[in-house]
């Protein structure tokens, strides 16, 4: 049976740092069975208290910013989602991005490796393309800058 677990997100919108504490909780009771370049992931490289620039807190610093102090923020929310089957997790798949979010890490188990398999995300749908605000103010963008940053968000 496959499970997929959220990490500052619900699936619908994003979570405040508390929820995201508990979800990077839930996600440490699986097994982590990923690898990156030959090496085993361990859960506390990627949630490690002292790193503010690990994964999992990273996230849960921009839940306390954005949400728990309503802080606006010009980068799209950062989100981890991890696919887990009978207990163990097999992917991780890690979304940020200023305009629109991107798959920026794709962590996976050394069999999923190299492997076509559905991204959770294919293309943001509260990208922001600033080209297209700019013109929309009255700032002279060419039509061919907005299409192209238009096309880059729908494949990402």
């Amino acid at each position: 049976m496959t499970s997929i677990f959220f990490i500052g997100h619900n699936g619908e919108r994003v979570v405040d740092s508390m929820t995201t504490l508990k979800q990077i909780e839930e996600v440490k009771k699986l097994e982590c069975t990923m690898e990156h370049e030959g090496e085993r992931i361990r859960w506390d490289m990627l949630d490690d208290p002292t790193e503010p620039r690990s994964l999992f807190q990273a996230i849960v610093a921009d839940r306390r910013l954005r949400v728990d102090q309503n802080t606006l923020m010009a980068d799209r929310p950062p989100i981890a989602v991890v696919t887990a089957v009978a207990g163990k997790a097999v992917r991780m798949e890690f979304y940020e991005g200023h305009d629109a979010l991107r798959l920026t890490h794709d962590l996976r188990t050394k069999e999923l490796q190299g492997k076509p398999v559905p991204r959770w995300l294919t293309s943001d749908p509260q990208a922001y393309n600033p080209y297209r605000f700019l013109q929309s103010i009255g700032f002279p963008v060419p039509d061919e800058l907005i299409e192209a940053k238009d096309n880059e968000q729908k494949t990402t």
